[in-house]
């Protein structure tokens, strides 16, 4: 007759899931994975054995959440319940693989234990890493970063060094932990709140390899230029540029830029706009001319981070809202409040500017939102029908959503553009024209779908009231999202 042994090993169960085949059912192993996570947490399980499984643990939510990914990037916001449900649990269980390594971090420096993988500088490499996992699902949901996750990422790359460093190189902090630490930064500086969801995934794999580029010094820039950022480790904020608040009078902050990576994006840039072969080692999921419209956006955020040059003002009144270019187009070429009515759902804006809203939804359920669709609103059916472009997103669950909106023009009339391009016929599209504004110095302005410009010289036709058909010359295109874009214009004296 034999005793059990007095200290069995409870993590088996756990140990024989990371063990198997990774499925493809995305659903179930989701569920495997926090019911395994909270067995971890169980008294019973010692220190040791639950030592033993998290980077295992960190590892098979790494590959889940890829699993995801596509599935989350395909979907419009709000997300669907059970998607919305989804994320959630996959935030959560990152964040909680997190806090294993925060609790293990703290038992190391607490009894001088160190081995080759129980060490700070490979525990924070591994945090950081499921952090910025956790933060990408995070901006595919439509949600900003958890609770306190600047705080814990803050404290990760610091508490990697393994010497005090005395001058503004983040010395005796490994290699792994700047890359990943970099991948946060990099990634928060070019505000994925604008961009879709396959914009998010493509840059998320192209900032693995590049963020390193990007500098982290541990003292203020002599010359402190328009693409330098600042942290401050002791609140629980993202890098906040420099031209947009300056860094407070206190010690221990740290400096970020990502110039360099902004440089090396024009390189890339122009190799992908010009008629040579498609630049080798790119991530897969979008398409050459989706992946230079994207860096073209992101260099802007590194090079110059935007700053707010109107304040705020809160305020609280209801607006009629419609979205989508062409749901817009069809809407202004019916007369009658009663007609365009139905075309619009009620929102609240909760603050304004002259160059922009932010609103919140009030009736009806609000769907097929991207960062960068047309969006039209007005405070009453007297007034005219304001354009603007979605900058932003956020969708705590999937019935409250709020928009963060830029304005183009106060009014817009709806027409039909076709460029003359010999090699790619096209179809009239539809647009809308808007009026020029001095004070921007911009001229007429032409607002059409995404892939319209293809030439120098289109066909412009109006038949709202009269027809009228005129042959255009673009003068600059001004804005691209995945949506629309915007470009200026005159009418060609000389049309051919």
């Amino acid at each position: 007759m034999s005793a059990a042994p007095p200290n069995s090993d409870h993590t088996a169960p756990v140990l024989d899931w990371l063990a198997s085949e990774l499925s493809d059912d995305a659903d179930l192993e989701l569920a495997a994975l926090v019911r395994h996570l909270d067995e971890l947490a169980r008294p019973e399980i010692s220190r040791n054995q639950f030592h033993r499984c998290v980077d295992l643990m960190q590892a098979r939510a790494l590959a889940i959440s890829r699993l995801f990914r596509e599935r989350f990037a395909g979907a419009t916001l709000p997300l669907t319940v059970g998607l919305h449900r989804s994320a959630t649990r996959l935030v959560s269980a990152l964040g909680k693989i997190a806090a294993g390594y925060e609790e293990i971090l703290a038992e190391v420096r607490h009894r001088l234990v160190r081995t080759m993988r129980r060490n700070p500088e490979t525990i924070s490499a591994k945090a950081l890493e499921i952090l910025g996992e956790q933060l990408t699902i995070a901006h595919l949901a439509g949600n900003t970063a958890p609770y306190e996750f600047w705080l814990h990422a803050h404290a990760f790359f610091l508490g990697s060094r393994s010497e005090v460093s005395v001058d503004a190189k983040p010395n005796g902090i490994p290699e792994s932990t700047l890359r990943a630490y970099k991948y946060l930064l990099t990634f928060s500086a070019t505000q994925p709140e604008g961009l879709s969801g396959h914009e998010i995934n493509w840059l998320s794999d192209y900032l693995l390899v590049n963020a390193k580029h990007a500098t982290i010094r541990l003292t203020a820039p002599a010359e402190a230029g328009l693409g330098w950022l600042w942290v401050d480790p002791d609140q629980d904020t993202p890098p906040i540029a420099i031209n947009r608040r300056g860094p407070p009078a206190v010690d221990g902050l740290i400096y970020f830029t990502a110039e360099e990576l902004a440089r090396r994006s024009t390189t890339l840039i122009e190799q992908l706009e010009g008629d040579g072969p498609e630049p080798t080692g790119l991530p897969a999921g979008l398409q050459r001319a989706e992946i230079a419209m994207l860096l073209r956006r992101a260099r802007e955020y590194w090079a110059s981070p935007p700053h707010r040059e109107h304040s705020r003002r809160r305020n609280q009144y209801a607006v009629s809202v419609c979205s989508g270019l062409e749901t817009i187009w069809k809407m202004l070429r019916e007369p009658g409040t009663a007609r365009q009515t139905r075309y619009a759902t009620e929102w609240m804006v909760v603050n304004e500017s002259p160059t922009g809203y932010a609103i919140m939804q009030v009736t009806g359920t609000a769907n097929d939102l991207s960062p960068g669709i047309a969006i039209a609103i007005r405070r009453s059916p007297e007034e005219p029908w304001t354009l603007c472009v979605v900058r932003w997103i956020r969708t705590e669950t999937p019935e409250q959503v709020e928009l963060g909106l830029q304005v183009l023009a106060n009014t817009a009339k709806p027409v039909s553009v076709g460029f003359r391009n010999a090699e790619n016929q096209r179809p009239m599209r539809p647009a809308l024209v808007l009026p020029p504004i001095a004070a921007l110095g911009r001229q007429q302005a032409i607002l059409a779908p995404a892939g319209t410009y293809s030439a120098r010289r289109f066909m412009l036709v109006s038949d709202t009231q009269r027809l009228y058909i005129a042959q255009g010359r673009l003068l600059s295109l001004d804005m691209q999202t995945p949506a629309i874009e915007l470009f200026q214009y005159e009418i060609d004296p000389y049309p051919l």
